[in-house]
C-alpha cells in the first residue's frame, strides 16, 4: 500500500475474508527457522520446491 508521507502500513487479518472462518496460527516463524537450519538465506539463495508451498508442514 502507497503511503504517501513515505512510512508504511500493513493489516493483520484473522478471519477469511470470503467464508469469515478464523485463519490458522502463522507459521511464518517456523518456516525462516527451518530454512536457516539448511543453512538457506531467504532472498539469498534458492528456497527449495517442498518449501514453497505446504509440502514443508507435513514434515
Amino acid at each position: 500500500m502507497l503511503i504517501h508521507d513515505g512510512g508504511s502500513s500493513s493489516i493483520i487479518i484473522s478471519f477469511c475474508p470470503w467464508c469469515g472462518t478464523r485463519l490458522p496460527e502463522s507459521q511464518r516463524d517456523r518456516w525462516f527457522d527451518a530454512l536457516e537450519a539448511l543453512g538457506i538465506e531467504p532472498g539469498d539463495d534458492e528456497i527449495p520446491v517442498e518449501y514453497q508451498d505446504g509440502r514443508w508442514l507435513q514434515s
